[in-house]
């Protein structure tokens, strides 16, 4: 399996790093747990990072990462794994985040596939750090970027009418 992740150039160094993870909380984990963010496609993964970023960013070289799985890693499905309804795409996600702390603590699979709220069609999968087989992730593809200009065409222009 193919997972796509996109980190600021300036993290190259540590591409995998759930540093990030541990250090805040995410929709679907809570600060302290160890998880790293993909997207299973390469656009989720450009859009799922660009909605992070504020305007003062869209200079910053960033890097496209191509992720490949190890052979017969398990990924559960955000469906399989729930007890009870989740409202994944609630403003708040107390219950999105007990979900994934619980599966991150609970589960042996590697990755968890998770509906992204951008695009509910679909997926993110995050990952375990602390699964033997994290170790075995392996990055087949990078790339440097910048996001195109017009993609902040809307903030840029917001921004100019409030300082005339």
């Amino acid at each position: 399996m193919i997972v796509w992740r996109i980190i600021r150039k300036e993290f190259l160094r540590s591409p995998l790093s759930v540093e990030g993870a541990k250090a805040w909380p995410g929709r679907w984990h809570s600060a302290g747990t160890a998880i790293l963010y993909t997207a299973s496609t390469e656009s989720l993964a450009l859009l799922e990072k660009f909605v992070h970023l504020a305007l003062e960013f869209r200079t910053i070289p960033h890097v496209k990462l191509c992720i490949e799985l190890p052979e017969g890693a398990r990924v559960d499905a955000f469906e399989d794994v729930a007890t009870k309804p989740v409202d994944w795409r609630s403003d708040d996600p107390t219950a999105a985040r007990a979900l994934g702390d619980h599966w991150a603590k609970h589960s042996d699979a590697l990755g968890l596939s998770v509906p992204s709220v951008l695009s509910s069609s679909e997926r993110n999968v995050l990952l375990r750090a602390s699964s033997p087989q994290f170790e075995a992730l392996k990055i087949v593809g990078t790339e440097e970027f910048l996001y195109d200009e017009r993609m902040w065409k809307a903030e840029t222009r917001a921004s100019q009418k409030r300082t005339r």
